[in-house]
């Protein structure tokens, strides 16, 4: 069924072959195993120091003219922290990352007693805790329960719709001079003033659509430039996303009907209708119209900043009282009843305002006919043509775009003056939005900018800034604690699809063997000592296999890869942390982030795969995936804190080589039959050094060598170690039998008749005979139709 059976009183069965190994009476060679994928690195003489020594050079790249620098550390091991320490306390600084990281900054940065640290809260700050009491109560004693708005719901739909509500909403406020002094109109001071700033979007200083970032609060102080470091960023995370929805499009066709705006509109929709267009087909369709429609930019801009709002000139005018004289001859009638005269001249609006009585300037009509009158929104509003009493009325609407440089026009003219190919061009029509990226958007006042990322390189930080200047700058790794360890799998990635068994006719799909396998030596190492604490990491679809082992009192920790947000506590406690396959993305988001860096290379992508192991064929593409998959790891291995608690082992089941981990001299490399030989944790690394060393001699073999040597060494038989020393003095290599090779590659799970075919040299037919003939003798089972494995006792 696929389903995790429960480990015998007695404990798992153990196989004669290796007992006879664990005994020490057997070659650990005798025991057939996968062949291994994973090798380690050549020696090389890496130094591994302390962080203090790595701050001078640090520093140092600051004190030249490069604006974009990258500081590769080890994600998720605090080292980050510990080099912003540093950096905090020589000069003023602007700090962003994602909101977990942001939080554990700040923690982490007032235990060091750095001076004048000031974070950036959002409007909606605490507003859960708060929004529940009466309005009356919390506007007696405003901001004293830690929210810094008292009307964050409306604040937010009028910022979501291009208005500025510190502007618009703000000044409405009964408690508008309170949130001055101490709510979050008074973070842009405080933030201004102190040394350190903290901000929870990565994307702060490089999205020109942010609201959160001013000039104000960026401005250089003391005449020096504030360093502005991003934490914990991913490649992917760099570029912007632009996106429209069909409703957004329809909008504006209906609003600005016969408009250039309303054309424009109306063109993108036709193109967006056509049913299965392939991307590449859409870019180059979107790309024409924006070429037809480029001489009208600037009223298009214009027209998307502004709203369109309906109204009536009539003959009524007005004449100062004081002066007799004629003020206007005209008044334009709005819907829902605002109206507004046309001053004569300036000289007559300067006048008509000063009295109290509303404006409005309009070159051109007809009078007693409807008409739209274009304006911008916060005019509306202050007309009342719209009105912002509550968040259902302002979800009402018309959106605008309130950065006039930074329009849905401007987003697209960035992208294809990016990506000058369509095809391999990020962009895509899905469920009823158009979706695509473009490079970040460095803030005029950023002069200096860190990135802090585990894997990040040099390529990356110039396919996302061209033409900046760019210096890479890679902390020496930081030692483990001594006696803490990691051991990583040499046999396969170990993704989902081989963890699991997706050819069964069940309707809940369970483990498959290997995936079986796997978890009941974790399931009787965690029973074995009930005083060591374990965590596992692994694919969500097999966590809910393993709840009962979630429930034992020495589990600390049961997650999936990707949710690893305040766990600290967990991974503190945890004595061994378990890694069990290869974190998983689905190809759609590993092609997209390959779009994005590569996209406007001369090469085309290629993006064929083997999806069960995750291989892809274009060697930009894989290394998209394991630069991810590398980033994920590596943060886990961090966060188990290797360099900081002392008592860690970390068991990585995956393949996949991790910089800076699997060259480490404490990282050994087994396989799982090392595993189950040593019978536990505690002598896996004698158990591992013990295979090598026979692994040593199996590769000293010669020609010279006796009958007993080899047998000895191999754990063979007397006719397979008389082969061994044919080859070796030159006789004819005798080919593996088909039952060998077989046998070898059941190993680590069932396989595929297609598999073994693919694997074995030698014709279909015969190993289909082979097959058959091994089960007839009962040495392998057939699973299902065309699905065979290994026999167990």
């Amino acid at each position: 069924t696929g389903i995790l059976p429960q480990i015998p009183a007695t404990g798992l069965s153990v196989p004669e072959e290796v007992l006879a190994v664990r005994k020490g009476k057997l070659s650990p060679l005798a025991i057939k195993r996968s062949s291994p994928v994973l090798q380690k690195p050549e020696a090389t003489e890496k130094v591994y120091e302390a962080l203090e020594k790595n701050i001078v050079q640090i520093q140092s790249a600051f004190d030249r003219d490069t604006r974009v620098v990258g500081l590769i550390a080890e994600t998720g091991a605090k080292n980050n922290y510990e080099v912003e320490t540093h950096l905090l306390k020589g000069r003023a600084v602007s700090f962003s990352a994602d909101f977990p990281i942001a939080e554990e900054a700040v923690e982490h940065f007032q235990r060091q007693n750095l001076p004048s640290i000031a974070r950036w809260r959002h409007v909606s700050y605490l507003w859960d805790q708060v929004k529940e009491i009466s309005v009356d109560v919390r506007m007696a004693t405003p901001f004293e329960r830690g929210n810094v708005c008292e009307d964050p719901e409306r604040y937010i739909a009028l910022v979501e719709k291009g208005v500025n509500a510190s502007e618009t909403l703000c000044p409405r406020c009964p408690v508008y001079t309170a949130c001055q002094e101490r709510g979050y109109l008074s973070q842009p001071a405080t933030l201004q003033r102190a040394k350190t700033q903290i901000f929870g979007l990565i994307q702060t200083f490089l999205d020109p659509q942010g609201l959160a970032v001013s000039e104000e609060i960026l401005k250089p102080v003391d005449d020096t430039a504030r360093l502005c470091i991003i934490d914990g960023t991913k490649m992917g995370e760099l570029f912007l996303e632009g996106s429209i929805s069909r409703n957004r499009l329809e909008e504006w066709s209906v609003n600005w009907k016969w408009s250039v705006l309303g054309n424009f509109a109306h063109t993108l929709l036709n193109i967006l209708e056509i049913e299965k267009e392939p991307d590449d087909f859409l870019v180059k369709r979107i790309r024409s119209v924006m070429q037809a429609f480029q001489q009208h930019e600037t009223e298009i801009v214009r027209q998307m900043c502004q709203v369109n709002v309906k109204g009536m000139v009539i003959a009524r005018g007005t004449i100062d009282d004081e002066t007799e004289a004629e003020l206007a001859r005209f008044t334009i009638e709005f819907e829902g009843g605002a109206s507004a005269y046309i001053p004569l001249n300036n000289n007559a609006a300067d006048r008509l305002t000063a009295i109290g009585l509303e404006v409005f300037h309009l070159e051109s009509f007809e009078l007693d006919k409807d008409m739209k009158i274009p304006m911008p929104i916060e005019q509306a509003i202050r007309f009342g043509i719209l009105d912002l009493e509550t968040v259902e009325k302002i979800q009402e609407f018309p959106r605008v775009y309130r950065n006039p440089d930074w329009t849905f026009w401007h987003q697209l003219k960035r992208f294809f003056a990016h990506y000058t190919r369509d095809a391999d061009a990020p962009m895509i029509w899905y469920d009823n939005i158009l979706q695509f990226w473009v490079p970040p958007v460095l803030h005029p006042s950023v002069q200096r900018l860190l990135f802090m990322s585990a894997t990040l390189t040099e390529r990356d930080l110039h396919k996302a800034f061209p033409g900046e200047e760019i210096e890479m700058i890679r902390i020496k790794p930081t030692p483990w604690v001594a006696g803490n360890q990691v051991f990583q799998i040499r046999t396969g990635v170990h993704t989902l699809k081989t963890m699991l068994d997706y050819d069964s006719t069940w309707d809940v799909i369970g483990l498959s063997k290997l995936g079986e396998r796997f978890f009941l030596g974790i399931c009787a190492e965690i029973q074995r000592d009930p005083s060591v604490k374990h965590a596992i990491i692994t694919y969500d679809p097999i966590i809910e296999q393993l709840r009962n082992i979630a429930e034992k009192e020495n589990v600390c920790l049961l997650t999936e890869f990707k949710y690893l947000d305040n766990l600290g506590t967990a991974f503190e406690e945890a004595e061994v942390v378990w890694i069990v396959g290869t974190p998983y993305w689905e190809p759609g988001i590993i092609w997209r982030w390959a779009q994005l860096l590569f996209g406007n290379d001369e090469e085309p992508l290629c993006y064929e795969a083997e999806t069960e192991f995750q291989h892809y064929k274009d060697e930009r593409v894989q290394r998209i995936y394991s630069q991810i998959v590398a980033d994920l790891i590596t943060e886990i291995v961090g966060r188990a804190g290797l360099n900081r608690w002392s008592g860690k082992k970390v068991v990585l089941m995956s393949s996949l080589e991790i910089p800076d981990i699997t060259d480490r001299p404490e990282t050994l490399l087994f396989d799982w039959e090392d595993f189950e030989v040593a019978g536990g944790l505690d002598k896996l690394a004698e158990t591992v050094t013990i295979r090598q060393r026979f692994e040593t001699e199996r590769d000293n073999l010669t020609a010279a060598s006796s009958r007993n040597e080899v047998e000895r060494v191999l754990g063979c038989s007397s006719r397979q170690a008389n082969r061994v020393l044919k080859e070796l003095r030159g006789g004819k290599p005798l080919r593996v039998p088909f039952r060998e090779q077989i046998l070898s590659l059941l190993t680590d799970g069932e396989k595929k008749t297609a598999e073994l075919i693919e694997a074995i040299d030698g014709t279909p037919e015969a190993i289909k005979h082979e097959l058959t003939r091994l089960v007839n003798a009962g040495d392998i089972v057939r699973v299902r139709r065309g699905v065979y494995a290994r026999k167990t006792e």
